[in-house]
């Protein structure tokens, strides 16, 4: 069995456990058994002792860092580089005997809490980088020692002050300082299955959709469920193996800007606040008919399809508030005929439905394929049977069993076989309402997929062909909206109390990335000039909060007849030391024997029992004491 390494202090160990901690997010399982092996390995050398032992360690660091690059793919990204610091602070973990390598190993320890800082504003992560930073003051500090203070309760309140005491400036430093956006990304990292596909086939969500990851959070403003779809591509061209992939606004605005005029925009004075989650992509999710609050050169608006892009990518948690506008949509002749284009690969037998079935208006037509969805012989399923690729002949008319790209990608192509402009929608749908904060969070799993058809007299009109689906033919689902878990447990640990405890913990990081995200530099400047004006707020109170608990905890632990005896003595001396000659050798008796008379007289009892109280061990304790003294 391993034993503590005693020349390796606690607080070591704990720096190096917080620090993987903050660095392990999203860790596959290959490195998480990687980072283990190192340890193992690094905590064997810290006992070993022999020749030309830095040089080796110098080799075996290389070798880990090539091994940590071949983990994640030969790409160069942030994730490399941080993954890297912690193999660099696992390794210099095996040569902690003398003060420099100790010294490195801090500093490697700094550089991960404030990279978890930049990287990540989460409540978690905050508090732990922040104990990191507290703990590196404390432990750079025990270096410096040339012996190791006692780890008794006394020295633990006086390390804890110590660490302490730093806080309310680390506060004070983000307030004042401008944060930077520090990318550490040297080649873009595409390998995510974040977000929505680049082409949809049938059967491509199910690699996107299966996942817990946060996506975007958004304040809820009196929303109803139902209405929550969030836009991220727009597919409307389909290829000629019947697979749909999204046109791009240059090539929609080169050729169509004729046919294609917006006027009278009509703001409906509401907005909307969505908090992103650093999904690494340059799509940003909005709802239908939204245009930013604040215009941002980073952030563009492809007005054919409503969406928004980033310049950049998202690699950091961003607020960014809409509002709600309304519009008069025109599009000519030309750019309709483009969304009905079909490939003519398209089954003869989805042809001949098509013109059996459309013999009345556009609407008429449309509401006889919802309703064909609606009989009941369909089903909602995310492992439908494997059937050739694209065929949507026989999921129509055979199988009848599949998700929310199955029904609107058919759902789409019937249209346009009638000669109804239309087109495939994908983002985020219904998300999840945490009761307690009142915001909805969307996950990976809220995917979805609808279809939009145009109408002469309304524009773009939304239809959802998987909500057609009877609740009852749901075999199963990962959205919220469509899944029928019934949480009706109150045991304490059922799946209601899970729930409602992951609500709080939910709403504690909300509140605290929202705060984060507001600090803005304008926020930044109004601090500064309110603080130069000497116009302190309540922010304050929390700066120094904890830094005053810990004197007022101290001063508590500190009260007992001694003390009390010493208070009395500095109150009974104020003032007169200098001219009395008293110095802080001096004895008790010294000190009386310095006194005046009248003093002496006055004091004689009280310098009796402080006399006693030190020195014998009939002691009077704390209440008498505490009368005699006031």
């Amino acid at each position: 069995m391993l034993k503590i390494n005693k020349n390796i202090s606690l607080i070591t160990y704990v720096l190096l456990i917080l620090c993987i901690f903050n660095l392990s997010e999203n860790l596959n399982f290959n490195n998480i058994i990687f980072w283990g092996i190192l340890f193992v390995i690094s905590y064997i050398f810290s006992n070993i002792i022999f020749k030309y032992k830095s040089l080796f360690i110098g080799l075996f660091a290389i070798a880990a860092l090539y091994i940590q690059l071949v983990i994640d793919q030969y790409v160069m990204s942030e994730e490399f580089f941080l993954n890297s610091l912690a193999v660099l602070l696992i390794i210099k973990f095996s040569e902690l005997s003398d003060k420099n390598n100790n010294l490195s190993f801090n500093l490697i320890c700094m550089v991960v809490a404030v990279a978890s800082l930049i990287k990540d504003q989460g409540i978690i992560s905050s508090i732990v980088s922040f104990s990191i930073i507290i703990l590196l003051v404390i432990n750079m500090y025990f270096i410096q020692q040339k012996e190791l203070l006692e780890f008794s309760f006394k020295n633990i309140l006086k390390y804890l002050g110590f660490g302490l005491s730093i806080f309310p400036f680390i506060i004070i430093f983000y307030l004042i300082f401008p944060r930077a956006e520090i990318n550490f990304r040297l080649f873009d990292n595409s390998a995510s299955s974040l977000g929505i596909p680049d082409t949809i086939s049938l059967g491509s969500f199910s690699q996107f959709s299966n996942s817990d990851e946060e996506i975007f959070m958004l304040i809820n403003n009196g929303y109803s469920q139902d209405d929550l779809y969030f836009r991220v591509k727009i597919f409307d061209y389909m290829e000629e193996n019947q697979s749909w992939r999204p046109s791009s606004s240059y090539y929609l605005f080169s050729k169509f800007k004729d046919d294609f005029k917006i006027s009278n925009k009509i703001d409906l004075n509401n907005s909307y606040q969505i908090i992103l989650e650093p999904y690494k992509k340059k799509w940003i999710p909005s709802l239908k008919n939204s245009q930013l609050v604040n215009e941002n050169i980073k952030i563009t608006k492809d007005l054919f399809n409503e969406t928004f892009i980033s310049k950049d990518l998202i690699d950091r948690k961003k607020n960014i508030k809409f509002k709600s506008i309304k519009t008069n949509l025109n599009l000519d002749e030309e750019i309709l005929k483009y969304y009905t284009l079909l490939p003519k690969t398209v089954s003869n037998k989805l042809k001949l439905w098509v013109s059996e079935n459309n013999n009345s208006t556009k609407v008429d037509f449309i509401n006889k394929i919802y309703e064909r969805f609606s009989n009941g012989s369909y089903f909602y399923n995310l492992s439908p049977k494997k059937t050739s690729i694209n065929n949507y002949e026989n999921f129509f008319f055979n199988d009848r069993e599949g998700y929310c790209e199955y029904y609107a990608g058919t759902f789409v192509l019937l249209a346009r076989l009638a000669g109804v402009p239309s087109r495939v929608v994908t983002g985020y749908y219904g998300g999840e309402l945490n009761e307690v904060g009142n915001f909805y969070s969307f996950k990976q799993k809220d995917t979805h997929a609808w279809a939009e058809v145009w109408l002469d007299d309304k524009g773009w009109v939304r239809i959802d062909p998987t909500k057609a689906i009877p609740k009852e033919n749901i075999i199963n689902s990962l959205n919220n909206v469509f899944t029928t878990n019934d949480f009706s447990s109150n045991g304490l640990f059922s799946s209601k109390f899970i729930k409602t405890l992951g609500f709080y913990f939910n709403y504690l990081d909300f509140v605290w990335t929202q705060h984060l995200l507001s600090y803005d530099d304008k926020q930044r400047k109004n601090f500064i000039e309110r603080v130069l004006n000497l116009q302190f707020s309540k922010i304050f109170i929390w700066i120094f909060a904890p830094l005053l608990i810990y004197i007022l905890v101290r001063l508590i632990l500190s009260i007992n007849s001694i003390n009390l005896l010493k208070f009395r003595l500095f109150i009974i001396l104020f003032g007169k030391r200098k001219n009395l000659n008293i110095l802080k050798s001096d004895t008790l008796q010294q000190v009386y024997y310095k006194l005046s008379s009248n003093d002496k007289q006055k004091y004689k009892l009280f310098f009796k029992v402080f006399e006693e109280e030190v020195y014998s061990n009939n002691k009077l304790g704390f209440i008498k004491i505490f009368k005699l003294v006031f």
